[in-house]
Formats: C-alpha cells, sequence, structure tokens
C-alpha cells in the first residue's frame, strides 16, 4: 500500500535562547493564541522570506502614517513617476532572491511579500488558468489606493501582462488580466 505525504517536513533542533527574548516569544505567542513553535516558525519565515530580500536592497523603514501623509502631499504625476520604478526593484528583488521574474512568483514573492511582511496592503489573488485576479485592499486612503494600482499596472506591464479589467474603489484595488503564453519553437 502506498502512503501519501499529506504534511510539511519537519527537523527537530534545539535552540539555546537569552531568557529576556524567550519570555518575549512566548509573550507574543500568546497574545497571538499560538503555540510557541508555531509562533517562532512564523518569525522565521518572515525574516527568511522577506527581511532578508529587502536586506539586500537599500530599504527606509517609516510608519504608514507618515508614509501615507508623504503619498497625500503628491499629485498623480508624481505619483506615476515613483510608480515606474516598480519594475526595476522587483526585477532587482527577482535577482538578488534567485527567482525568475515571470508573473507567478511575481505574485508570490513581490506582491506577496510586500503585502504580508510590508504592510502594503491585505493581498489575495486567484488563477483560473491564465486568468488571474489580484486584490489589494489598502487601508491606507484613497491616495495610497491609487498609488498602489499605478505601482502593480508597472509590474504587470513590465511582465507583459494583458490587463483587462482594473479598478480602484473604496481603497480596494482590483486587476484582472491574462498571463500571455510566448510559444517558442
Amino acid at each position: 500500500m502506498e502512503q501519501l505525504e499529506t504534511a510539511f517536513r519537519t527537523n527537530r533542533i534545539t535552540l539555546r535562547l537569552p531568557k529576556g527574548l524567550f519570555e518575549e516569544l512566548r509573550r507574543e505567542a500568546e497574545e497571538r493564541d499560538l503555540p510557541l513553535n508555531s509562533y517562532v516558525t512564523k518569525v522565521l519565515n518572515r525574516h527568511v522570506a522577506f527581511s532578508r530580500s529587502f536586506e539586500m536592497m537599500p530599504s527606509v523603514l517609516t510608519s504608514q502614517v507618515l508614509f501615507a501623509a508623504i503619498i497625500s502631499t503628491m499629485d498623480e504625476s508624481s505619483m506615476a513617476e515613483i510608480a515606474r520604478l516598480a519594475p526595476r526593484i522587483a526585477r532587482k528583488m527577482s535577482a538578488l532572491g534567485g527567482w525568475e521574474y515571470d508573473v507567478d512568483n511575481t505574485i508570490e514573492r513581490y506582491f506577496g511579500q510586500l503585502g504580508k511582511y510590508g504592510g502594503w496592503y491585505q493581498f489575495r489573488h486567484k488563477v483560473e488558468r491564465s486568468h488571474y485576479t489580484l486584490v489589494f485592499e489598502t487601508g491606507m486612503g484613497r491616495k495610497w489606493a491609487r498609488f498602489v494600482a499605478l505601482h502593480v499596472r508597472e509590474v504587470l506591464e513590465s511582465l507583459k501582462a494583458h490587463i483587462t479589467d482594473e479598478s480602484v474603489e473604496d481603497e480596494v484595488v482590483i486587476f484582472k488580466f491574462i498571463k500571455l503564453i510566448v510559444w517558442q519553437p
């Protein structure tokens, strides 16, 4: 009889942690109603998936309030000019992170990471064959939502995605597009 694997493989390790760090991790895990092991795994995943990627590139960490205030002072053309940098940033993250700059990797490793760890938005997506829907819930004002839309559009266009619908309403940005398949003999 063949047995199917349904769980992630794990490794058991022993760590020595300073007492203060251990207590802080334990307290954070309790506040989130998570087992300590799950919380530590989450923290390590965040570092590997996000922090390491952004440490490779010069970055500035700032509060959402300050960043939203900066964006609120910008006009459409200024936001568009800055958004045009997005593909270059995404490509650089791809190169430094060792992943191919394509639609699927960019969704998971760029848009997903900015949402999950960068605080830019809450992100979800759906894929049906070559039809994609991306949803970005921003929560930092309409201008910020507009900037996110410009940013995402630039990245998708650099990936040669055929955008079929784009909307920005109530701080929610939605893109629908088709991933074009290039046939090579």
